[in-house]
């Protein structure tokens, strides 16, 4: 895979630390909005670089495990969390996560799901055209080796990086996957019935179908809560994660389709790794010193 084009200065840093240039390390400071860090494409893209487990054409696995790209990762990590933690406590709050037992998490996950639903969802399936539904596919599919993700825009990136961080810990994983089988349940029929509409083909059948992986992972989750009820909060924060950036997404692909804007981002140019040109104007002396947080 392509090493991406720099969107910002974070994003600069971390290509740096990856391609061993000197730049300043990160500097952690208050967290942001919560909002603004989800369509902020130059940290999301710096973290995703930094979580990246794969290596990028003309890098070495290995540097990504060098000290200077582990600070940029921590840090960029733990910015994203606070701030999704901040962004999930009205949900949860308000789906009864302050009283939540193991015994009903599931009702307290369906809460969850029924507050975030989505007008994308009837959008998909009555109105979306075959670019659109091409567009919508790209951008969810952030984790497929072929897709550009110097073209996928910043919200599509955060929800790609929100699963990522969330498996350091067991019951956000298990929140997180739940969440997201709950997701895909609503998600897959209506881009059926979407791509029925327009004569498309339908998606290749899955090895776990959708209901079966959502029983399966509800379980899953009472399971671990039966186990370990002092993680409740962690497990539904990490669900309410995924359904508000799924939630973001789709108002994100909604207001570009209905304000004819695009929905993926121009076509950059790429320059040849182990250059100078390859960082460009990505690491210009006037912004060596924007290279940390804040």
């Amino acid at each position: 895979m392509l090493l991406p084009t720099a969107r910002g200065p974070l994003s600069a840093g971390v290509i740096a630390a990856l391609l061993d240039v000197e730049a300043q390390p990160p500097v952690l400071t208050a967290v942001d909005e919560p909002a603004r860090l989800v369509a902020d494409p130059d940290f999301q893209l710096a973290l995703w670089i930094a979580l990246h487990d794969g290596e990028f054409d003309g890098v070495g696995a290995e540097r990504a495990e060098q000290p200077e790209v582990v600070r940029w990762r921590e840090a960029l990590s733990e910015r994203w969390l606070a701030a999704l933690r901040e962004m999930t406590a009205p949900m949860v709050r308000d789906a009864g996560g302050d009283t939540a037992s193991p015994a009903r998490i599931g009702d307290h996950l369906i809460s969850l799901m029924r507050s975030s639903h989505t007008a994308l969802y009837s959008f998909i399936e009555s109105k979306a055209t075959a670019i659109q539904l091409r567009e919508l596919v790209t951008a969810k599919s952030l984790s497929e080796p072929e897709t550009e993700i110097d073209r996928v825009p910043a919200v599509a990136i955060a929800a790609h990086n929100t699963m990522s961080v969330l498996r350091r810990g067991t019951a956000s994983a298990i929140g997180h996957q739940t969440a997201a089988a709950g997701i895909a349940l609503l998600f897959d029929r209506r881009l059926a019935a979407g791509l029925h509409r327009i004569g498309g083909r339908p998606a290749p059948s899955v090895a776990v179908p959708p209901e079966e992986r959502w029983t399966r992972m509800l379980n899953e989750s009472r399971e671990h809560l039966s186990a370990h009820p002092g993680k409740t909060q962690d497990l539904l924060h990490a669900a309410a994660a995924a359904i508000a950036l799924e939630a973001c997404l789709c108002r994100h692909l909604l207001r570009s389709w209905t304000q004819a804007t695009p929905v993926l981002e121009p076509v950059r140019t790429l320059a040849v790794i182990g250059t100078d040109a390859a960082l460009g104007t990505q690491l210009r002396p006037d912004t060596q010193n924007l290279l940390k947080f804040g």
